[in-house]
């Protein structure tokens, strides 16, 4: 259960989740997306209402909102190949032609670095970083206006974790909004402006980034440092 949680994305702007497990970080991205209905407060999409909506009246808008979950593989359809995969949602809200869906597929598949040989492949024979990468770029063939991303480097190695904090860097210049959750905060300090740590459901502190962090000796860096995790300037516990 969240309590008391309230926070507002710009367009070009990231925030950062942050907390150990059980801290609501995944409620909190189902409510976002819609998969959840909250029972008080609401949420708004492009200062619109967006939950809670009936379906229908949501179903035109969710192109605008994308994401990519902590399992890749649970997340990809089994039967169907990279390339089919990839095109899907340009299928699925008529855009483009097929020649022109294919060529966005490619560009896209480029800019996640996912070998075109493996796109004539289907997800069993990807290895998990592979698969993240697809799903990354899945969530990029319908140019959302924010991308929610689940631990989105948990399956990939140190250069590949790197290009891809790159390209989400472009993204955010380029104006989308990132709302990404990660227990690592070396990575949400590189790739956002924001950050929301939650204890328990409730929010422990949020702000810029810099400034929270640098709050020193303020409450909310003494109870993250008791959570077991490793802060700027502190050692491993």
């Amino acid at each position: 259960m969240l309590r008391d949680v309230s926070f507002s994305i710009a367009p070009g702007e990231a925030w950062g989740v942050f907390g150990a497990s059980g801290a609501g970080k995944t409620t909190l991205l189902n409510l976002v997306l819609g998969l959840l209905e909250p029972t008080e407060g609401r949420i708004l999409l492009d200062g619109v209402l967006w939950s809670p909506l009936p379906e229908g009246e949501r179903r035109h808008r969710r192109p605008r909102i994308q994401a990519i979950f902590q399992d890749p593989l649970a997340s990809l359809p089994p039967h169907r190949t990279g390339w089919e995969i990839l095109q899907e949602p340009l299928e699925i809200w008529n855009r483009g032609t097929s020649a022109s869906r294919r060529e966005a597929a490619a560009r896209v598949a480029a800019q996640v670095r996912f070998p075109e040989a493996a796109l004539e492949q289907r997800p069993a024979a990807w290895s998990g970083g592979l698969a993240q990468r697809l799903c990354l770029g899945r969530a990029l063939m319908l140019e959302p206006a924010l991308l929610v991303l689940d631990e989105p480097f948990s399956a990939l190695d140190p250069t590949l974790t790197g290009h891809l904090m790159s390209l989400l860097l472009d993204l955010k210049r380029g104006g989308t909004a990132l709302l990404f959750v990660s227990h690592d905060l070396a990575s949400i300090q590189v790739l956002c402006d924001q950050i929301l740590v939650l204890r328990e459901g409730q929010p422990l502190g949020q702000g810029a980034i810099g400034q929270l962090l640098s709050d020193q000796p303020h409450s909310h860096l003494e109870q993250l440092s008791a959570a077991s995790y490793r802060l700027p300037g502190t050692a491993s516990r």
